[in-house]
């Protein structure tokens, strides 16, 4: 192979793999809260936490409104989702009853956060970090891809992961706690948090806690 043909054969193999690269990287979303507005960003690559400079300036970002009632409208994410938040009220109202396979929540500012329950839907890898601490990180569950059972959290078994927020206060090694074939969570768990439409009859359901 002559030293032209070798060239224009590496450049096309570069440029396919970039191609691939940014398919890959394109369904990346980041919010957060700033100036009184929540920023939806869509980034093709990782961005250093709560840097919200970097983020309005590497990332496509828009300014979203979200919707007063999730039992009505309730929100869903295909691919990975990243979010930085300062306070639990503003991480309630993103995450909260919120469908989402892959999650990192990064935790912005020195605070101390209370004791609340967030629930999430169809979760399966988590991810939480602090300013002064390392990035932890948690498998929920190992369901295939092509599980239909993972594809949708409304299929059996209907599967809620409840998130203890004090977790975030020293970030200890993080802990959780499946139960499995629950009839009822609003008899079964009491004391933690539940919406009407998912309380859904003659359904099982997997309870994780993380704390």
């Amino acid at each position: 192979m002559s030293c032209q043909k070798y060239q224009f054969f590496l450049l096309g193999f570069l440029n396919l793999c970039i191609i691939k690269h940014l398919v890959h990287s394109q369904n990346h979303t980041l919010i957060f809260f700033k100036d009184n507005n929540f920023r939806n960003c869509s980034c093709s690559f990782d961005i250093q936490s709560c840097d919200y400079s970097l983020a309005n300036l590497m990332c496509n970002c828009k300014t979203i409104t979200l919707p007063k009632n999730k039992t009505v409208s309730r929100l869903s994410y295909n691919g990975d989702l990243t979010i930085w938040f300062s306070d639990t009220t503003t991480l309630a109202r993103l995450v909260n009853f919120t469908i989402v396979h892959n999650l990192k929540l990064s935790l912005c500012g020195a605070i101390t956060l209370p004791t609340e329950y967030l629930a999430i839907l169809g979760l399966r890898y988590l991810r939480v970090q602090a300013e002064t601490t390392q990035e932890q990180s948690l498998t929920i569950t190992h369901c295939s891809v092509k599980d239909r059972s993972c594809q949708m959290p409304t299929t059996p078994p209907f599967h809620i992961t409840y998130l203890d927020t004090s977790l975030f206060n020293g970030l200890p090694l993080l802990k959780s706690y499946s139960v499995e074939n629950v009839s009822s969570i609003k008899e079964q768990f009491p004391n933690l948090p539940h919406s009407s439409w998912i309380l859904a009859p003659n359904k099982s359901y997997i309870v994780t806690l993380i704390y």
